[in-house]
């Protein structure tokens, strides 16, 4: 009897470290995920009309984006948010290459081509 309850403790005990350890890196691992594929999805995210008169402190933060909501090369919607470093915070459009949650580049587009993603 004292042996199988030993069992069942460490098995919840894996299992608690286990979902610990996964809320924390989820984007780490849908990039090693087979089942997750690489895709091209759409964002506007956060931009300043005036880059010039910004600090250096404020570009690093008006570029690091965060909870950006993003949609596919069909337009939908995707059902996470993602989180990215830019790198010119005048542009207010741009093209995610990810899988999942894992970011693996962006490229800054024009107004014109993402709505015209958007709407597919």
């Amino acid at each position: 009897m004292k042996r199988i309850f030993i069992i069942i403790i460490s098995i919840i005990y894996v299992i608690c470290i286990s979902l610990l350890i996964f809320k924390y890196t989820e984007e780490k691992i849908d990039r090693f995920n087979p089942l997750v594929k690489r895709q091209w999805s759409y964002a506007k995210v956060p931009n300043s009309e005036y880059p010039d008169k910004l600090s250096t402190k404020e570009i690093e933060e008006i570029q690091d984006y965060k909870d950006i909501e993003s949609f596919d090369e069909n337009g939908k919607k995707n059902s996470y948010l993602l989180d990215f470093k830019g790198f010119n915070p005048s542009e207010k459009y741009v093209k995610i290459d990810h899988k999942g949650k894992w970011v693996f580049f962006i490229d800054y587009i024009s107004k014109a081509e993402y709505e015209k993603r958007i709407k597919q």
